[in-house]
């Protein structure tokens, strides 16, 4: 939003307030990591895109999450420097960030002693992808995707990840890039092992967010009466 700072008009006052509205009723959950697990640990991702999804630039929002296990160690949510010209660019520009990410944790891993040694599979939603990433072929359709995109393809054939396709229903990589109904919303936040730390978050949460709400309107009609 701090973008439209300059000169905010009706939607956004009412995007602010669905903005406080969901940070009000989160603000009790937290990260739940479960101990022991087996050895070595199950490193795999799912990853996600909207494609020119803003309006206003037509850029592509990306986004991934690492789970070890059944905890998620690694997320990222994030607009596309560039605009993507067909959804596979799009999906093949998440998929280079998700495979440096996925790298550099196997390295880490390693590192402390308790490295993967088998593939690390990424799940994603979409088909062609995948198929671009296992195809030796560079085709003409994909000639100008950035060469460095084909690090996916490089990693792919070295063995250090696998990529497999998830129905849509299950990616929980959505949660990072597209607005969910609350159902949906609340399964993946449980997949991820977002959980509440209190058994009365509904009723604080419902304290906060009319708090908050009561604090924005008497702004707003401060500065009504102020102008």
């Amino acid at each position: 939003m701090s973008k439209f700072m300059h000169c905010p008009g009706v939607k956004h006052r009412k995007a602010v307030k669905r903005i406080f509205r969901y940070l009000s009723g989160t603000w009790l959950r937290g990260l739940f990591c479960s101990k022991g697990g087996s050895l070595p640990p199950d490193l795999h991702a799912f990853f996600d895109f909207d494609w020119a999804g803003f309006y206003n630039t037509r850029v592509s929002t990306s986004g991934f999450c690492f789970m070890l296990g059944s905890s998620c160690i690694s997320w990222f949510s994030k607009k596309q420097p560039t605009v993507a010209t067909f959804s596979c660019e799009a999906e093949y520009s998440i998929a280079f960030t998700a495979t440096v990410e996925c790298v550099w944790l196997r390295r880490l891993m390693a590192d402390l002693g308790v490295g993967q040694s088998s593939t690390t599979i990424v799940f994603i939603d979409y088909q062609s992808a995948l198929e671009v990433a296992r195809n030796l072929v560079f085709h003409a359709c994909t000639k100008h995707i950035e060469v460095h995109y084909h690090y996916v393809k490089e990693r792919y054939f070295a063995g250090e990840i696998s990529l497999a396709y998830v129905p849509t229903q299950e990616n929980v990589a959505n949660l990072f890039t597209k607005a969910l109904p609350r159902e949906k919303f609340e399964a993946f936040c449980k997949a991820l092992g977002l959980v509440p730390f209190v058994e009365d978050q509904d009723m604080a949460s419902r304290s906060v967010t009319c708090q908050t709400i009561q604090q924005v309107e008497g702004q707003e009609k401060e500065r009504k009466c102020d102008l």
